[in-house]
């Protein structure tokens, strides 16, 4: 069996959550953290059953803060 390490995204809604794989480029949403990962990892099977495992090329992700300035 092989594994995968993808990227979590959380983002919090009004009601549950959102969650992004950078990665993969796929969301999903869940009421909870919980579900909403639990969400993600049938996503992403779903995703690289669809594509077939020969042709998964993960998306080289970088990350970086930016500060804004805005005028006052």
């Amino acid at each position: 069996m092989k594994t995968l390490k993808i990227t979590a995204e959380l983002i919090p809604e009004e009601e549950g959550y959102t969650v992004y794989c950078p990665e993969l480029d796929i969301y999903t949403q869940g009421d909870t953290v919980e579900e909403a990962l639990a969400n993600l990892k049938e996503a992403a099977k779903l995703h690289i059953e669809e594509i077939g495992l020969e042709s998964l090329k993960l998306r080289r992700v970088q990350r970086h803060k930016v500060v804004l300035e805005l005028p006052s």
